[in-house]
């Protein structure tokens, strides 16, 4: 099958899975990475590799109809974050995968409020592309039970880990899977908030537990923190739960790479921060 990825790094493993089975990739579009949260390197340099495409513009129609007249028959996304456009299913098949059990858990990023807040929704769904986001029929679900230890790193590695075999097997299968998907429920669905500054900010006046799961839920993107009157990004921190008289947000220890803060029933120590300046004013 020729196909076409529109996403970045992250599910180039799986890609590199269908390339391995046999199926033919005609094109990437990718989007603008910070090559340090989110990275789309080794997707150009496979395109490079293959003699394909590669773009970071937002498809059009006329793309769609290009890839169609050499052969396209799937257009694959996965963590693409903008709307490709209609793809006729009498030519070929639109699929993206989604990071949680749709219905439940729709939107752009919604893993972190699926570690906080909505472990149920925990998952991937494969799903047909639609005008409107993630409300296409699920071609395949699994759901995920998330433990004590997961984060936003070992959720995406869960799905990372999957996803290889399960577009493989879709695609031998296609056919039968697109023809047996099973529309959502609306009465079941939830859409995730884009993530804010506000869900990012660790709070002092909260229990230590909670705080913690603030921190899995961020990870290497970093939680941000107030303290010592100023704003601070935190990537790293562990905390204890102790009965203590200091006021919440209080430092109460600062060491040579530590930094110890109180919390409402604890201690939080920071172990790898750096401090936020504000933007130059323009001038």
């Amino acid at each position: 099958m020729k196909f076409v990825y529109f996403g970045y790094d992250f599910m180039l493993g799986a890609v590199q899975a269908l390339l391995d089975d046999g199926h033919e990739l005609l094109g990437i579009f990718s989007f603008d990475c910070d090559n340090v949260f989110n990275f789309n390197m080794a997707a150009k340099n496979l395109a490079d590799r293959l003699s394909i495409p590669f773009s970071i513009q937002r498809p059009i129609p006329l793309d769609i109809q290009v890839f169609i007249s050499q052969g396209a028959t799937c257009f694959l996304s996965a963590g693409y974050p903008f709307k490709i456009p209609p793809i006729d299913e009498n030519l070929a098949y639109g699929i993206n995968l989604h990071p949680s059990l749709l219905p439940m858990g729709r939107g752009i990023m919604p893993t972190p409020t699926i570690l906080m807040h909505h472990p149920e929704a925990a998952g991937l769904s494969l799903h047909k592309l639609t005008p409107q986001f993630d409300t296409g029929d699920i071609l395949y679900q699994r759901a995920l039970t998330l433990s004590a230890d997961d984060d936003v790193e070992t959720y995406s590695a869960r799905i990372a880990m999957m996803a290889p075999d399960i577009f493989c097997n879709v695609f031998k299968n296609l056919p039968s899977f697109w023809s047996q998907s099973i529309p959502q429920t609306p009465s079941k669905a939830s859409t995730f908030p884009m993530p804010t500054d506000a869900m990012r900010m660790l709070d002092w006046r909260n229990p230590v537990e909670m705080i913690k799961k603030t921190g899995k839920a961020f990870g290497r993107f970093g939680c941000l923190a107030r303290f010592d009157g100023r704003l601070w990004a935190v990537y790293n921190f562990s905390i204890w739960q102790e009965n203590h008289n200091y006021k919440t947000g209080e430092i109460v220890c600062i060491l040579s790479r530590e930094i110890i803060i109180a919390a409402r029933d604890g201690f939080v120590c920071l172990k790898d921060y750096q401090e936020l300046k504000p933007p130059p004013p323009s001038s």
